[in-house]
């Protein structure tokens, strides 16, 4: 009887464990929009559980879960839907569009809330847009073109270099115009993006009015680049592997450079008028049969010191969670060699972890910290030979790479290694590319924590702790036998170095204590902020010389010390702030803040500053008479509000000294002279927009006019000599200007239906500035620009050209009385009205095809309005480089009475070869920018391979430029050790001198995920 009975029992489990298991099924469907379209990455969720899954780019998902369960599926934009499991293994979803939401939710400063109740004016940049500018080296630049109101410039074509970046024109004159970046919380220096992982980040959010930036107060003046990173989501672990690899190459000049037999011509000739600088060269000295021999030897410098750049790129990212847990991680690798030959260029290795646990109910908490080193190994950026950009236009074409004998055989070293040629500037630069390295080395710690505390329904807290740490170590070095050794080296002490190294540490501290309520239609909210934020920055720096082995880079085996010094600095910012919002109904919408700054970089008596804003918005498309129309979203918006900036040296109100030696003792030596009045240097930002979305939200867009004032503008105005300043200038606030535009964004789906979606789409910014005020009104002279009274900031100051007088081949210009003269004075030079190097329009456009897998987009950018000194065309033309190589259109000079439209005769080289208008050309130009094609396998093909996504794609950068400049008019750094951000003085895109150019590329990738 026992027997039967444990029989009977185990036959019932059975039973029990089959039915169990017949409950399980898998469950599959399709997610659609209203419009029938596919919705790729839904969240299906089981209710209750972290079983869930993401729908691929067709909309297909696949789960298994039992009869009578809850399917949750979520999507940004969507109303969050619950389905039940019936009998059916099928379910086909259509999801609601959430009324009146362009972008679900977008970042307005210390938090974020609903497009629909945001007063501000926030261009947002989503991670579908930036995956087709990856790979980039540099996140800064992947924002041209893409949102209205950021002006953004590349600084050279180095990689891993960072861009210029300006938010609603010149927000200041020298105390930096940078806006402040921050990711994931935590504030970093501008210089530390390009050690971001482009394939880490979920979004870009610049904030660019009074509404948002006034709440970071002095740190917010120039705007606000607010950098999400991607984070986990409820469900099985997602992972996903891009590979991308590639090549890079100068972008072509619109000019020629003229071979081996035009240059010994052009010499000839001019040789023949008597020239003479030419007399001298090989063209007018050698014979017929030596003219033969160097015809022969015809180099072309640019395959000799350049090269096709090698791109890869390399990213896998695993992310999950559950109802409690989500997590993000990532790991990256790039290299991009760079176009110059015989170095490495740029290598970047990171990693990031995103985590966030529900530890409690009233508790969350979670951290953000990613890692990442760089090396970059640098050419010597400047206008002279040790530039390899400048070699490339100067060395002569007859001057081959290495010695030659007479029969044109290389010459070899008593090692067995060519002899490269000095040519004619006694400095060969391709061996000087291996004998004088130097490398950079950047090890980047972005870290931060919180904690959110709940203590109700209304009220919660969030405490955070964000740092950034920046270690730089710099080695250049010239080993013995090197180039520079002969200049500057010493026999005895063969070989050089000198180590840098700095520590650049910045930590925050912030509490935000956050209340939020409802009295029927009346919703408000109330934050209040606590904030500490303290740099810290150290360096050291060592030098010797006489070195055993060039193979042993250490400072420990040499035989003398030479130099050494370290220094410290730091900045206190301690801040409090109150942000208030009212809406009644999600109809009418108030915003207020103010905000209170202590600086350490002031005087006690002008310490703190104080920066408030105001903002309004009404969202029309909620009244009853646009209920049903074809208006989606409809919401007027004004702000006006105040920040301010503290862009200036430390301790620029106190005397400074600085230490010496004399006769062997130690000795003080005046370097700086304070002004204890310098304060806060302000801004005030009026904006006036609109937002709005129609027929279905197939048509967008913003319309944004703003004017912004600095005042009290910090810049270090010159003093008399004699009062023994290092500089002979003083911090001060020196006057006031005004930046004003119009900003336009536009975006519709011309074709959309299930298969084929055709999209366009483009921003334009309109800007004006000008200098409304100066100390006394006088002008500021900047070089070849100044600032004046009236006039467009940084206007040209410049002689006036007037062409060739076409009698004998002279020069003219105009002088300060418009009257025609042959004489050049740098007396007669003017200021140029509405010539600047600032654009007054700029922007992008695109346009985008989607069939089934297929997707085909390209982005342009466009600027117009601006000017550049084109120096660079000038050393390619004027009378006194004919020692170098030259432009073929240099032959275009006057050789006979009557001749127009030609350069100056070569007679008149000392009048000719001026600085004046001559050579400043406008820098408009439309350039397409990204043109990426990719194919997405379906999934029904993937299913049988267990993966989740396939993507395909190939990618070209710069690929067509439309301009007249003659160049490449995209220029941030003419040259960087001559002028560059940080220099007294400094104007992006001023002048163009053989800096890295921009270069072209072309990368193929595959994207897995499963």
């Amino acid at each position: 009887m026992k027997k039967r009975l444990q029989g009977l029992l185990t036959l019932l489990l059975v039973l029990v464990v089959q039915i169990g298991f017949a409950q399980e099924k898998t469950v599959t469907g399709t997610v659609v929009d209203q419009d029938g379209l596919p919705l790729p990455g839904v969240n299906v969720i089981e209710k209750g559980t972290s079983n869930g899954a993401q729908t691929d780019f067709d909309g297909n998902f696949s789960i298994s879960v039992a009869e009578g369960d809850i399917l949750t599926l979520s999507y940004v934009g969507f109303k969050t839907q619950e389905i039940t499991v019936g009998a059916s293994n099928t379910i086909d979803v259509t999801m609601a569009v959430d009324a009146g939401a362009l972008e679900e939710v977008v970042v307005v400063g210390y938090g974020s809330t609903r497009r629909e109740l945001s007063t501000s004016a926030v261009s947002t940049i989503s991670a579908e847009e930036i995956e087709d500018f990856v790979p980039s080296t540099s996140i800064d630049n992947i924002m041209q073109g893409q949102a209205a109101g950021v002006q953004v410039t590349a600084a050279n074509g180095r990689p891993g270099n960072t861009a210029f970046v300006q938010i609603r024109g010149v927000g200041s004159i020298n105390a930096s115009t940078t806006p402040l970046y921050i990711v994931d919380g935590t504030p970093i220096d501008a210089d530390n993006v390009a050690n971001i992982n482009p394939n880490d980040i979920a979004s870009f959010s610049i904030l660019k009015d009074a509404a948002t930036v006034s709440k970071y107060g002095s740190r917010g003046a120039n705007g606000v680049v607010v950098i999400t990173t991607k984070q986990g989501k409820s469900g099985e672990a997602k992972i996903t592997f891009r590979n991308s690899i590639g090549f890079g190459e100068r972008i072509e000049d619109p000019f020629d450079l003229m071979n081996a037999s035009q240059k010994l011509e052009l010499e000839r000739q001019y040789a023949e008028l008597g020239v003479n600088a030419a007399q001298s060269l090989p063209g007018a000295t050698s014979n017929e049969e030596q003219l033969a021999y160097l015809r022969s030897l015809d180099t072309n410098w640019e395959s000799e010191l350049l090269r096709r750049s090698y791109i890869q790129s390399n990213s896998l990212s695993v992310s999950g969670g559950d109802e409690k847990l989500s997590y993000f991680f990532s790991l990256g690798y790039d290299k991009n060699s760079g176009i110059i030959d015989r170095i490495d260029g740029f290598e970047r290795i990171s990693t990031r972890l995103n985590a966030t646990y529900q530890a409690k109910d009233w508790l969350t908490v979670g951290t953000n910290i990613s890692l990442a080193r760089s090396s970059t190994d640098l050419p010597r950026d400047r206008n002279n030979v040790q530039n390899p950009f400048r070699g490339v236009y100067d060395y002569n074409p007859y001057e081959p790479l290495y010695v030659t004998d007479a029969d044109g055989n290389v010459v070899n070293d008593a090692q067995g290694n060519p002899i490269f040629n000095s040519t004619s500037t006694g400095f060969p630069i391709a061996r000087a590319l291996t004998t004088e390295p130097e490398n950079n080395r950047n090890f980047l710690i972005i870290g931060g924590a919180y904690a959110d505390v709940k203590f109700s329904d209304k009220f919660s807290n969030r405490f955070s702790v964000n740092a950034t740490s920046n270690r730089f170590n710099r080695t250049t070095r010239s080993i013995a036998g090197g180039v520079l050794q002969g200049f500057v080296g010493d026999a005895n002490f063969p070989g050089t170095q000198t180590d840098n190294y700095s520590l650049d540490f910045e930590y925050n501290v912030n509490n935000l204590l956050s209340y939020r309520d409802s009295f029927g239609l009346h919703n408000i909210g109330a934050d209040f902020l606590l904030e500490y934020n303290e740099n810290i920055y150290t360096d050291l720096f060592a030098t010797s010389r006489g070195f055993p082995s060039p193979d042993i880079p250490y400072q420990d085996v040499a035989a003398e010390a030479t130099a050494a010094g370290s220094e410290e600095r730091r900045r206190i910012l301690f801040s409090q702030g109150l942000f208030l919002d009212y809406n009644y109904d999600e109809k009418y919408i108030l915003s207020g803040s103010i905000r209170r700054d202590g600086s350490s970089r002031f005087a006690p008596n002008n310490k703190y500053g104080y920066f408030y804003s105001g903002s309004a918005a009404w969202n029309l498309a909620k009244e009853d008479f646009l209920q049903g129309t074809f208006v989606d979203d409809l919401k007027l918006r004004a702000s006006y509000g105040t920040s301010g900036n503290q862009n200036i040296g430390n301790f620029a109100y106190l005397d400074l000294l600085q230490f010496n030696t004399y006769n062997g003792f130690t000795t003080a030596i005046p370097v700086g002279v304070g002004n204890p009045d310098v304060q806060w240097e302000s801004q005030a930002i009026l904006d006036i927009g609109v937002e709005f979305a129609l027929f279905n939200n197939r048509v967008s867009g913003v319309v944004d006019y703003f004017k912004k004032n600095s005042r009290d503008l910090l810049l270090d105005r010159p003093i008399s000599q004699t009062v023994g300043d290092e500089n002979n200038s003083i911090t001060a606030n020196i006057g006031e200007i005004e930046n004003s535009g119009v900003e336009v964004s536009l975006k519709a789906d011309v074709i959309r239906n299930a298969d084929f979606i055709w999209t366009v789409g483009g921003n334009a910014s309109f800007l004006d500035n000008e200098v409304v005020s100066l100390v006394d009104g006088e002008d500021i002279p900047n070089g070849t620009t100044r600032l004046r009274e009236g006039e467009g900031v940084y206007s040209f100051f410049l002689v006036r050209y007037a062409g060739v007088n076409p009698a004998n081949g002279q020069p003219l210009y105009y002088d300060v009385d418009d009257n025609l003269t042959s004489e050049y004075s740098s007396a007669d030079a003017v200021l140029l009205e509405d010539k600047s190097p600032f654009a007054d329009l700029e922007g992008g456009f695109y346009t985008s095809l989607k069939y089934k897998g297929f997707g085909l987009r390209g982005d342009f950018v466009f600027k117009k309005g601006n000017y550049i000194l084109n120096y660079q065309r000038s050393s390619g033309i004027e009378i006194g480089s004919i020692n170098s190589n030259q432009r073929v259109e240099a032959f275009n000079y006057w050789k006979e009475p009557g001749d127009q439209n030609v350069l100056p005769s070569p007679l008149f080289a000392d009048t000719a070869d001026q600085t004046s208008t001559r050579f400043l050309e406008s820098g408009d130009y439309i350039r397409l920018r990204t043109l990426t094609i990719d194919y997405r396998v379906p999934s029904e093909f993937l299913s049988q391979f267990s993966l989740d996504g396939l993507r395909l794609y190939a990618t070209g950068q710069n690929l067509l430029t439309w301009t007249d400049y003659n160049g490449d008019p995209e220029i941030g750094l003419g040259s960087a050790e001559t002028a560059e951000a940080g220099d007294q003085g400094f104007v992006p895109g001023e002048f163009s001198l053989f800096s890295y150019p921009q270069t072209k590329s072309y990368t193929f990738g595959v994207e897995i995920s499963f």
